[in-house]
């Protein structure tokens, strides 16, 4: 069974209440109470030993009417103090895969930090609710598991100054009662008048008290913000009280029975008894309720963005008759849409028979939010040997928001990121991102857990300290990538980096770079490649007429994919090439000393030049084709021979056919016969014409 308890401005409302075997609310037994004296204003505790006293009569008559014994209590405060922000984050999580619970809890409580920057140092945070998630502009209900580029959140984040929920639990512990669960009213009377099948719709809830107006807007499945308005009940009541000179308590006497009575007998302060009639009574508060509920409409239109669907109006200060055709006035609603909320319509199980009205909500609510424990407080944590007073409007706390209720800094449990560097490479601007935090470590009772762990009364939480991200530190080499030579043969791969600019200055290693260096490189020839590449063929040595000499026995053939590049062809830094050293042994006829003659002569009327060596070679004393591969360690000798002359043979060479299939020829120098030996000079015009075996034979086919 739970001890609800609603200490409000003008009364106090104690309720025994639990929940049968279906999930539904019973009522066994509720007292109400007015304040001897104006202990309470707005909500707010002034005389903790007054309201104390008040509560220990509700108190005891609950305990002596039941046979229990009551020590543990719910209770709520007045959403006056309350103030709710909203904050906002987003990160880059292409790089992160699928996203996971750590990221959306990091992204979650920048959000909540963001909030704090314009948060008194005497609030404390008491929780937090997600508005919505975005991944890459779209709405997400959850976002965890998923893959994106951007991802977002907004949330509302709602705090409490500390004062209130001190003299709340001062007024308890003066009557031996411990607080198991602490919610907020406008929370208490949302819970039990607008359940969360509900909540699709757009609904204000307004709660009319005594001294505040506290309002509640639900949309979209969930409650989206809070609010309140200090203009309430007691404002209708002292109207009455200087219309028709009456003391504070008759003037409530009047606003109470307004509903029910068309003429009241009172005495006013003069002790003249008067009569006044209901009519003139709606007169005299009509300007002050017109007011009310224009400030509360503004309020509603302020948090919702627009008027909502449907008004619900609750509390004991909204049953004045005209308070809901007003309302609905300002807000340019069917006054249809806009209805006070009797308790005796509510889903539950009154075994009193006195639970009727609207002023019955908060208290059922209150009670209904500790039973299904929503809304609730624990009594107490430990947090690294510190024992912690659990302040809570959730019904469940989670490690970080028992931190920020103690004031620690967000940001010191999360780290922060290292510093990013900011490079340009050949013009464009390229950012380096510093290493991401390592946040607080965390315990529950020895267990490890995580920021987002809830805890219950009673737990031990201990936490370690964040580790900031490193710094980026780029390289040289980190943003210039080398070209990748793949072989061939052996599939190795060796990396050869660009030439490359600092800050204008040529560099030839890798070195660290700094914010604001400024990298230059031009794209590589195939070429540079392949003189690198080449070091790694096979040398040889040999002499020329007594001159030592030294050659590569090869040569390289570089690809990309299956295309073989020219030394002129291009790549980009981090490309892959492969290659393969091709061992090929130099001829003599490569050598840049064998000298070449020539003469210019027309073949059957074209200008033709003919090329020959001009030297005889020997090798190691033998004589040699310009064709001979020198090895290593070759004596190469060469003589200029007596007679160079070209002959008629040489043109014949230009010809690509077999002598064995000619069948017939005409051989002409400048128009005469001439023989094959016979010697050619510039300017000679050589006519050559043949016919083969195969092409007289097509011939004779076709004829």
């Amino acid at each position: 069974m739970i001890f609800a308890l609603d200490i409000g401005t003008r009364k106090i409302a104690g309720l025994l209440v639990d929940m049968d075997e279906n999930g539904k609310m019973i009522v066994h037994d509720v007292i109400l109470r007015e304040h001897e004296h104006r202990a309470m204003l707005d909500g707010q505790i002034h005389d903790v030993e007054k309201v104390a006293r008040a509560v220990s009569i509700v108190k005891s008559e609950l305990e002596n009417r039941n046979n229990v014994k009551l020590d543990k209590v719910a209770v709520a405060l007045a959403g006056r103090f309350l103030k709710t922000y909203f904050g906002e984050a987003s990160a880059d999580v292409s790089e992160v895969g699928e996203i996971t619970s750590d990221v959306v809890t990091k992204l979650e409580l920048e959000a909540v930090a963001n909030t704090m920057e314009n948060v008194e140092p005497s609030m404390y945070c008491v929780g937090y609710s997600v508005v919505k998630y975005e991944l890459d502009g779209m709405w997400f209900k959850k976002i965890e598991g998923l893959k994106g580029n951007q991802a977002s959140v907004k949330v509302v984040a709602t705090f409490l100054p500390s004062h209130v929920v001190e003299a709340m639990l001062s007024v308890l512990k003066k009557v031996s009662l411990t607080i198991t669960h602490l919610t907020l009213e406008p929370i208490a009377a949302v819970n039990i008048t607008v359940p969360e099948d509900l909540r699709i719709l757009n609904i204000a809830l307004v709660d009319v008290g005594a001294g505040t107006s506290d309002i509640a807007i639900s949309k979209d499945g969930t409650i989206i913000a809070y609010g309140m308005v200090p203009l309430a009940g007691d404002e209708i009541t002292e109207a009455i009280t200087k219309t028709f000179l009456l003391d504070f308590s008759t003037a409530e006497f009047v606003k109470r029975n307004l509903e029910s009575s068309e003429i009241l007998k009172v005495k006013n302060i003069l002790d003249k008894e008067k009569e006044i009639r209901r009519a003139d009574v709606l007169k005299a508060i009509e300007p002050i309720v017109d007011y009310m509920t224009k400030q509360i409409a503004d309020e509603i239109v302020e948090l919702n963005g627009g008027k909502p669907q449907v008004v619900m109006i609750v509390g004991g200060g909204a049953k004045i008759p005209i308070f809901a055709h007003h309302l609905a006035k300002h807000l340019e609603m069917d006054e249809e849409f806009v209805s006070l909320k009797m308790a005796k319509n509510l889903d539950f199980i009154d075994e009193t028979g006195q639970i009727f009205g609207s002023e019955f909500i908060t208290p059922l609510g209150i009670g209904y939010t500790a039973l299904t424990k929503t809304g609730s407080v624990f009594e107490h944590v430990t947090v690294n040997g510190e024992r912690v007073q659990l302040i809570g409007f959730k019904g469940t706390y989670t490690v970080w928001e028992v931190l920020a209720q103690m004031g620690k800094d967000i940001h010191a449990l999360l780290g922060k990121p290292g510093k990013s560097v900011v490079i340009e490479i050949n013009g464009t601007p390229v950012v380096v991102k510093g290493k991401m935090p390592t946040p607080a470590s965390v315990k529950i009772n020895g267990i490890p857990a995580s920021l987002r762990d809830t805890v219950k009364h009673g737990d031990v939480i201990e936490v370690g300290e964040a580790t900031d991200g490193e710094d980026a530190k780029p390289s040289l080499y980190d943003m210039v990538k080398p070209i990748y030579l793949r072989s061939i043969e052996t599939e190795q791969v060796i990396e050869y980096y660009p030439r490359v600019k600092l800050n204008g200055k040529e560099v030839f290693q890798n070195v660290e770079l700094q914010d604001g260096d400024s990298i230059t490189y031009e794209k590589i020839k195939v070429r540079e490649i392949r003189e690198f590449l080449a070091q790694d063929l096979i040398k040889i040595e040999y002499s020329i007429n007594g001159v030592y000499k030294e050659a590569e026995a090869g040569e390289v053939k570089i690809f990309k994919d299956d295309m073989e590049l020219r030394d002129e062809n291009t790549v980009e830094p981090g490309e892959e090439l492969r290659y393969a050293l091709v061992l090929n042994y130099p001829r003599i006829r490569d050598l840049p000393e064998m000298e070449k003659i020539s003469i210019v002569i027309k073949v059957n009327g074209q200008p033709t030049v003919l090329t020959k060596d001009g030297f005889l070679v020997w090798v190691n004393d033998q004589l040699v084709t310009p064709d001979y591969e020198i090895k290593d360690g070759d004596k190469i000798r060469t003589q200029i021979p007596e007679e160079q002359n070209f002959i008629v043979a040489d043109v014949l060479k230009l010809f690509d056919f077999d002598p064995r299939k000619v069948r017939r020829y005409t051989l002409l120098k400048n128009g005469e016969k001439v023989g094959f030996t016979d010697v050619l000079n510039s300017g000679d015009e050589i006519t050559f014409e043949y016919e083969t075996i195969e092409t007289a034979e097509r011939e004779n086919e076709s004829s």
